[in-house]
Parts: structure tokens; C-alpha cells; sequence
């Protein structure tokens, strides 16, 4: 039995299609993919990580598994510069989301297969969603998870581009979690709102002020949406 999961692995865990052949790039314990063969949600899966340490561990998680012990292939390596033609779901999650971006830009051609992309960001989120999106991709799903005082965005990124394209308030907030709301949701804008009433209450050069000011703006008006006791 692998560890339980946290909720941020959860989360990613739910937006993994069934049936799907997953490689987990930064496996780090390889609890994901366990996880996930053990449930009978996948049957095949990759679990990379490109430090000596991690994949020491990730390797004896999966032998001491007897569900997972033959199904997943563990390797060290770096990005998803190793993934097989097979894998049709990323999962790069525990490594920051401009990491991750980076990791998908430099091998576009290990992306030909790949319909489904999951990463879990908690900062850089705009510049994540459009970055990925420019690969090809839309936002399918996406969902908060508030964990070790830290807010995640989960995204699950599905091949296709958008039918209309985003805009930089969707990019930001992320387009279904402006429909979803819910009180992580609105608990990280009101974050995001103090944050930036401190940077607007130190000394600012004027183009930098009127830009957050703006941003500031749209945190509000956006709070203002959620039916949260909170964002009153």
C-alpha cells in the first residue's frame, strides 16, 4: 500500500483520464502512479525524477508494490526527455510551473501522443496557462487546493486550443475556476489582495504602480463575484 496521498496529489490523481499511460516527471516516492495502479484507475505508467536520491526511492516503492511492481517503469532522467511514444498523460507536478513549462518546451516532439497535461503551480499562474496553451493545448480542468499553507493550482491541460481564446483576467484566475469559486478559491484572492495592497503601499515607480493597480482592481472585481461571506 503506498502512503496516503495529500490532498494536492489527490486532486491531481482525480484529473488523470482511466485507462490512461501516465508518466509523473519529479515522481519524487512515486506515490502518484502506485496510487493510481492500485486503484485499477491506470495500468502503465513512467515515474522519472532526475536526482539519485528519488529515484532510489521511487524504485523501491514500486518493487515493495505487488499491483505496481511490473507496471511502472522507473527511470532518472531529466524532463520528459525520455518519455516513450506510449505515454499519452503528463503529470509534472512538485517542480514549479515555469520549470514545467521549460520542461515541455524543450521537447516538443515528446508532446505528439500527449493528450493530457497536469501540473500544479502556486505562483506564475498566468504565464503557466498561456505558456502550455501555446503548445496546443486548452484548459480543461482545473481546481485549488489549499495544503501546508500553500495555495495549488491544479490545471488539467487537454490537446486542442481554446475556441476562443483566453483573456489575460482567465489567464490569471484561471477560466474554471472563475466558474467553480469556492472558498479556497476566494481565500487565495483575498490573499492575493493583501499581497498586493502591501506592494501598493511601499514606494513604486509610477508604470509599476498603475500595474498593479490594475491587478489589484481585478482581484477585486473578481471577489466581488464569489457568494463567499469572505469577499463581502
Amino acid at each position: 500500500m503506498p502512503k496516503k496521498l495529500s490532498d494536492r496529489l489527490k486532486a491531481v490523481a482525480a484529473m488523470v483520464p482511466k485507462g490512461a499511460y501516465l508518466a509523473d516527471i519529479g515522481s519524487d516516492h512515486a506515490w502518484l502512479p502506485i496510487s493510481l495502479i492500485e486503484s485499477g484507475k491506470i495500468e502503465w505508467a513512467m515515474a522519472i525524477d532526475n536526482k539519485m536520491g528519488p529515484f532510489l526511492r521511487m524504485r523501491d516503492n514500486v518493487a515493495n508494490s505487488p499491483k505496481a511492481a511490473n507496471r511502472i517503469l522507473c527511470l532518472k532522467s531529466d524532463g520528459i526527455s525520455e518519455i516513450t511514444e506510449s505515454i499519452n498523460t503528463l503529470a509534472i507536478c512538485g517542480v514549479g510551473g515555469i520549470l514545467a513549462c521549460q520542461m515541455l518546451e524543450a521537447h516538443p516532439e515528446k508532446l505528439v501522443n500527449v493528450s493530457t497535461i497536469i501540473v500544479d503551480p502556486h505562483r506564475d499562474l498566468l504565464a503557466v496557462r498561456k505558456r502550455v496553451c501555446d503548445l496546443g493545448y486548452h484548459i480543461a480542468d482545473e481546481e485549488m487546493v489549499y495544503e501546508d499553507h500553500v495555495f495549488y493550482s491544479i490545471i488539467r491541460f487537454a490537446l486542442g486550443k481554446p475556441a476562443i481564446p483566453y483573456t489575460n483576467n482567465e489567464l490569471a484566475f484561471g477560466p474554471v475556476l472563475m466558474k467553480k469559486g469556492g472558498p479556497v478559491y476566494a481565500s487565495w484572492l483575498l490573499a492575493q489582495k493583501e499581497k498586493l495592497k502591501k506592494i501598493l503601499n511601499s514606494n513604486l515607480p509610477k508604470e509599476q504602480r498603475e500595474r498593479y493597480l490594475r491587478t489589484y482592481r481585478a482581484v477585486s472585481v473578481e471577489l466581488s463575484k464569489i457568494n463567499n461571506p469572505e469577499g463581502n
